[in-house]
């Protein structure tokens, strides 16, 4: 028996997942997301499908923790982005690699006795921000006051009726910033794209892991100084953050493993502000990053979502 797993050999979370699954007795297949970049053979053939040559039509069980998706290639020059000269052959070939890809996940998801960690339509749908905020919402999260609009007008509004508001884009892929001065006398620049613009909720950093409808670790996240996004902190991007255990109340817990579940996730990261009794959802993530967490406070994340991968393809099969 095997696995797949879309990924890259490099990143440590594939290498400690193909690890765990051979301590259940199954070999993996990494499937890496740069491979069609390279050149690497790819091919299908009257439902079958080959890698690097090789047949993978026995694998009934994925991993998705990277796959690719169309980008237009660009270099930094004098402190701007500008683009490659051969920027639309290159952006064509991102755009048919992704496609063909997708294609394949899709074939995959639709097979009966094939299991996917997590279905490409539950990671694509999980980039709009504006529907992961109507799934808390109707499962009874409390998330922050939240306006959408390319409208400067009506966040000016928002504005003063809400005072202290952070902003990101719709898709994410950006720091989340503070709704200054500076940022408000540049709002005409949205009329071009709506922006997400929230209530900055204060409190601790929560990361919670979902691995099917078991809570595998919940921790706060430590650094030097708290930011608007944990993200930008040098410590944690440098890997120097520290972790704390937390406990959730039940309600809570039930509010994530709802969430997923509507979301169509078998495993999630789902990101919480925290401050007394009150527990704010931001996000929750497909192929969240919590290799870190394991490491440093030996949380079986890895363990429980090989086991789940593992157990549910036998299942099928």
């Amino acid at each position: 028996m095997r696995i797949g797993i879309f990924g890259t050999p490099s990143d440590p979370q594939t290498q400690a997942l193909a690890r765990e699954a051979k301590t259940l007795g199954v070999d993996s297949v990494i499937i890496e997301s740069e491979a069609l970049a390279r050149g690497e053979p790819l091919s299908f053939e009257d439902g079958s499908t080959f890698y690097r040559r090789e047949c993978l039509d026995d694998l009934r069980g994925f991993f998705l923790r990277f796959v690719p998706l169309p980008h237009v290639p660009t270099m930094e020059r004098d402190d701007e982005l500008v683009l490659y000269e051969d920027w639309y052959v290159r952006y064509m070939h991102s755009r048919e690699h992704a496609s063909v890809f997708l294609a394949w996940l899709l074939k995959l998801q639709h097979q009966k006795d094939t299991l996917l960690v997590n279905p490409p339509q539950a990671a694509s749908v999980l980039q709009l921000k504006p529907y992961q905020l109507d799934a808390l919402r109707s499962v009874g999260a409390q998330v922050p006051r939240t306006l959408i609009s390319n409208d400067p007008e009506r966040v000016r509004a928002f504005h003063a009726q809400v005072k202290d508001i952070i902003y990101k884009p719709v898709m994410g892929g950006a720091i989340t910033r503070k709704l200054d001065e500076e940022a408000l006398e540049g709002l005409d620049a949205i009329t071009g794209s709506p922006v997400i613009f929230q209530e900055r909720a204060p409190g601790d950093d929560l990361r919670v892991m979902l691995v099917g409808d078991d809570i595998v670790s919940s921790v706060a996240i430590v650094t030097p100084e708290q930011h608007l996004d944990f993200r930008a902190d040098l410590a944690y991007s440098s890997g120097e953050a520290s972790y704390r255990e937390v406990k959730l109340p039940a309600a809570v817990e039930e509010q994530c493993r709802k969430a997923a579940r509507l979301c169509g996730l078998h495993f999630a990261g789902i990101d919480i502000k925290h401050q007394g009794d009150r527990y704010v959802f931001l996000e929750l993530n497909s192929s969240p990053m919590y290799y870190d967490v394991e490491y440093k406070l030996g949380h079986p994340i890895t363990a429980a979502l090989a086991r789940y991968l593992v157990e549910g393809v036998r299942r099928a099969k």
